[in-house]
């Protein structure tokens, strides 16, 4: 999984925009508009919105930009939504209803016993998975009201487990849960050429449905010559800074292990843009959300610029230890209520809210 420090989190609303890029042309939020040649995700967001939020238009359009959201086929009709997540001027985003995380076990109304699935969760993950946001925030949200759509009759419970590391080598292989929510689902197609953390949660975890994907940028410095990589393959020899708390599997699935490149891991996302400034890295890549919060908070946006031609996307999931024997019932529930979710507008329902609430809190400094 991924996750702010708390300094991060406190100025997620006050991200701002690096430099143009791309040749985008007449975007406007709450329409649509079509890809043209030489066109980014950031170039459309900056023509949209006057700064890069990648992420609020590949929600929008998740089923057209997941596979490559890097490499945008002219033609391609995309959504632009409002600032505020709407689709349109004339939609409205349905207030936040929740599932108390810490409320008893529910479901179950057959009348039988049926042992609740058990859930775990952590903190220190603002906006995604925070005790202080409405139910949780929105990947907690999103996988509450999956269950409860679902028509499962199994009884469910979130509990908050703040070592994330636990869920891995302790929690959910010994049975104290049955999911973990929520990590970045691997690329296991080819395990002979991937890190051993990617190979363990290949060998030995199931994977939800994709609950949210999430846009990862690659940053340098503006003299540093992999700046200017115009693929995966040009970023070979370079050090590659990602901190701890991220997976790795969209490095390896592209070849770009040790000793291809030289992998750093500090604790901080901060240690990782501190140290393209010094040159003690060439690039850092982490969300293309929570980079331009780390650049504003460091205030190196005129020495930093993200790389407009290379980007990640990646999957956050629910997780399940593959030998739990009622592993695949229980994420076949989960997936088949967030299916529901996304055909009836409430995934972006409740993506949009908790975000709006995020940013309100953060702007009024009670987060």
């Amino acid at each position: 999984m991924a996750r702010f420090n708390s300094r991060s989190a406190a100025l997620w609303a006050l991200a701002v925009a690096l430099g143009p890029i791309g040749s985008a042309v007449a975007q406007e939020a709450c329409s649509t508009y079509v890809v043209q040649d030489g066109d980014t995700l950031g170039s459309i967001s900056l023509a949209a919105y006057g700064k890069l939020d990648y992420q609020l238009i590949f929600n929008a359009n998740a089923d057209v930009l997941r596979e490559d959201g890097g490499s945008l086929a002219a033609g391609t009709e995309l959504k632009i939504p409002c600032e505020d997540g709407r689709l349109t001027k004339a939609a409205t985003i349905a207030p936040i209803e929740t599932v108390d995380p810490a409320a008893p076990a529910t479901g179950g109304s057959s009348g039988k016993y049926l042992r609740p699935i058990r859930i775990a969760t952590g903190g220190d993950w603002y906006p995604f998975a925070d005790e202080g946001l409405s139910g949780g925030g929105f990947l907690i949200r999103l996988v509450s009201t999956a269950y409860i759509r679902s028509g499962t009759e199994y009884p469910f419970k979130i509990d908050w487990v703040d070592d994330w590391d636990s869920h891995l080598t302790t929690l959910l292989p010994n049975g104290a849960f049955d999911l973990s929510v929520a990590w970045y689902q691997p690329d296991c197609s080819n395990l002979d050429q991937v890190s051993e953390f990617t190979r363990n949660l290949c060998l030995n975890y199931l994977f939800s449905d994709s609950l949210y994907d999430a846009v990862f940028g690659f940053f340098a410095q503006k003299d540093n010559p992999y700046a200017e990589a115009k693929s995966f393959a040009d970023l070979k020899g370079a050090r590659i800074c990602r901190p701890e708390g991220y997976s790795f599997h969209d490095l390896d699935a592209q070849g770009l292990m040790e000793p291809v490149i030289t992998l750093s891991v500090p604790p901080l996302t901060t240690d990782c843009f501190k140290g393209l400034v010094d040159g003690t890295y060439d690039i850092a890549t982490i969300e293309s959300q929570a980079a331009q919060v780390v650049i504003q908070e460091l205030k190196i946006g005129d020495q930093v610029i993200e790389n407009p031609r290379i980007t990640s996307i990646q999957a956050i999931a629910a997780m399940a230890w593959k030998a739990n024997p009622r592993a695949l019932e229980y994420l076949t529930y989960l997936n088949r209520g967030l299916a529901m979710m996304r055909d009836s507008g409430e995934w972006n329902d409740i993506v949009s809210s908790s975000l709006q609430e995020a940013n309100e809190k953060l702007a009024a400094g009670t987060e």
